[in-house]
């Protein structure tokens, strides 16, 4: 595994990996043509194995996309990217974040774990860890958290023992 900072290589494979990072979302069309920025504290990219590293206070913004974590690892496989994992230390207060507006009908999906996997090309959410998501008014919480961006469909797991999954419902208002 080659590991290092920025060097000429690094740099175009980062600068290449961003180019990618435009399809990965079913989000608002006009996403997918924003700039992507990535700051961080430090990075490692290993072009063989197609992942890159990010560490420190990390921020990926791309139009309405934010992640927010201590570290974020993307993955890559035939040119495109496949996952991205954010999270915290486990001893961290904060947690992991992401936010973005999926269509022009609907507001923010915001989503807070430990640990947020997004399963690109699948269009998934995974969070696990104090997991909460909120879209719109409706708020799902519990250890376990998987999110069907496309379908909008939430499946909620807790730990067992106490520990239970939550849910608000806000009715939607009537238009009488």
């Amino acid at each position: 595994m080659k590991i290092s900072r920025f060097s000429p290589t690094h740099l175009r494979f980062a600068l290449c990996l961003l180019t990618l990072l435009p399809t990965f979302s079913s989000a608002l069309e006009s996403d997918r043509e924003q700039p992507i920025r990535i700051q961080a504290d430090a990075a490692i990219v290993d072009e063989t194995s197609g992942s890159s590293v990010y560490k420190g206070n990390v921020i990926i913004t791309q139009g309405t996309l934010e992640v927010t974590a201590n570290e974020v690892e993307i993955f890559t496989a035939d040119g495109e990217v496949i996952q991205i994992i954010a999270k915290t230390e486990s001893d961290s207060e904060i947690l992991a974040h992401y936010q973005q507006q999926i269509n022009e009908a609907m507001d923010m999906v915001v989503a807070d774990a430990q640990k947020i996997t997004y399963l690109v090309q699948e269009e998934r959410l995974h969070l696990s860890g104090d997991a909460r998501l909120q879209q719109v008014q409706d708020v799902f919480t519990g250890q376990l958290l998987y999110y069907d961006l496309g379908r909008g469909i939430v499946n909620l797991n807790s730990s067992g023992g106490s520990d239970r999954v939550n849910m608000t419902i806000t009715p939607k208002k009537s238009s009488r």
